[in-house]
């Protein structure tokens, strides 16, 4: 199936610099961030990755400089706990309504 929106998306690859106890300090507050952009419709999908040495998180945004904003305010960022790099890809085949 075809895009749905001309948007482009994102893989957002967290990468941990920090312990995991560290990283675990900081997580819910993370993932109360995670909720508010997934509310706002940045967010498609979060999760750690396996083993858990970061997370990936699967965006949509008008820009590339629009998402990174939305990283530089995730308390990962904000905290050094993370680093995050930002991968923009132009979709040709997507399932129906991932990205509406």
């Amino acid at each position: 199936m075809s895009p749905e929106s001309n948007d482009p998306l994102f893989t957002v690859l967290i990468q941990y610099l920090r312990p995991l106890e560290e990283v675990n300090k900081v997580m819910e507050e993370h993932r109360a961030y995670l909720d508010v952009i997934l509310q706002q419709g940045s967010l498609l999908a979060a999760g750690p990755m396996v083993p858990r040495t970061g997370g990936i998180l699967w965006m949509k945004a008008k820009s590339k400089s629009e998402i990174e904003r939305i990283v530089q305010e995730d308390p990962y960022a904000r905290t050094g706990v993370a680093a995050f790099q930002i991968l923009e890809f132009e979709p040709k085949k997507l399932v129906s309504g991932l990205h509406s």
